[in-house]
């Protein structure tokens, strides 16, 4: 019973980026295997300020990974990071550091277990960080916030690390709100009117 309503969210879930269905299932069946995560955690919150976690797509992770390398980035940082897939994800496909940042213990508690080299996981709330001391320029959300000011403050406190320096937003179905002006979008993947992939940079 158990499996079966997983099966069914999980292709609800997909149902979502109908606009790349194909691209989506492929991606999700190849990486799945490779990574034996058949069956992806999802953990749903009773909370007014942060998301479901619910994880990214592999297609996603495919052309995140893919710009990283275009790009010459050493090193990310995932805020609310859930159980691990974006930082495992990029930290075995690139070969960089990746972070993550996750406020449900549970989730963090996982995310754990995957723990290489490359990977660091924090717990905790991502407004009581330094963020320089994460020594990265590109950070990613995949929908972290229910609320736009709440995205919007941590985009602000991101905007001031590395002042002098190129950085990239990566953001996964943040579709609330607009975005500060400060920020150019220079890719951007359409699935649906609430699933997409902005790429973002300040300079």
């Amino acid at each position: 019973m158990l499996y079966t309503r997983r099966i069914i969210i999980f292709f609800n879930f997909i149902s979502l980026y109908r606009n790349i269905f194909f691209k989506v299932f492929f991606f999700e069946i190849f990486y799945s295997i490779k990574f034996f995560t058949l069956f992806p955690k999802i953990k749903f919150h009773n909370s007014s300020k942060r998301t479901d976690t619910i994880p990214c797509i592999y297609y996603f992770l495919h052309e995140i990974s893919k710009f990283l390398k275009k790009k010459g980035v050493k090193s990310v940082v995932d805020i609310g990071s859930g159980y691990g897939r974006v930082v495992n994800f990029i930290s075995h496909m690139n070969n960089i550091k990746a972070s993550g940042v996750e406020y449900d213990e549970e989730a963090f508690n996982y995310s754990l277990k995957f723990n290489n080299k490359n990977t660091r996981f924090y717990y905790g709330d991502i407004f009581n960080f330094d963020l320089n001391k994460f020594n990265s320029k590109c950070f990613i959300l995949v929908e972290p916030f229910k609320k736009v000011k709440d995205r919007t403050k941590l985009l602000n406190r991101i905007k001031k690390v590395y002042p002098k320096h190129k950085k990239y937003i990566i953001t996964i179905n943040n579709y609330e709100g607009n975005f500060p002006k400060f920020m150019k979008l220079i890719q951007c993947i359409t699935a649906s009117k609430s699933r997409d992939l902005k790429i973002f940079e300040i300079s």
